[in-house]
């Protein structure tokens, strides 16, 4: 591998894995203008329950959650992988591949982690990286009673306290 090659690759990775970053950070604030912004026209969710293609249809899921009794979420994303797909078109096409865990917090007091898979399609348009698929797999779903859960003002590192 060339030093130029190794600079794409680690370029492409680099925003591949900031539009994932970016696409959470945004779910946690339930910023749906940002959301919006950051994806294309056309792009596809899939998940469980089917495929919607469109932009106000992607964003239809993130208002269910946007007007949930969620109070705190807080998505995390590791084994990042980048393929990029059909190098020799005009259209950079990347596919991001990821585990993911998300913890949320509810009105109702208790907390749910949820983790699984990403299967992602990243475009660039002109000069910024869009979403243009977000495929995912949820594994599975934990709830967490309130009784379990430690106060947030609980010292993490002292001794556990009732």
């Amino acid at each position: 591998m060339t030093s130029n090659d190794l600079l794409r690759t680690l370029e492409l990775k680099r925003a591949a894995e900031d539009v994932t970053y970016r696409y959470q950070r945004l779910v946690d604030a339930k910023d749906l203008d940002g959301l919006a912004a950051l994806v294309t026209d056309d792009v596809v969710l899939r998940r469980q329950d089917g495929e919607q293609r469109g932009r106000d249809a992607f964003l239809d899921l993130y208002r269910r959650f946007a007007d949930s009794d969620v109070e705190v979420a807080q998505h995390m994303v590791t084994n990042v992988q980048v393929t990029e797909l059909d190098p020799d078109t005009e259209d950079q096409r990347l596919q991001v591949d990821s585990c993911f865990l998300a913890i949320t917090t509810h009105a109702s007091g208790e907390a749910r982690l949820m983790w699984g898979r990403y299967c992602d399609d990243v475009v660039r348009r002109a000069d910024r990286w869009l979403l243009a698929a977000k495929r995912i797999t949820l594994v599975r779903t934990a709830y967490v009673e309130e009784s379990a859960l430690a106060s947030p003002d609980a010292d993490s590192f002292g001794p556990r306290t009732p």
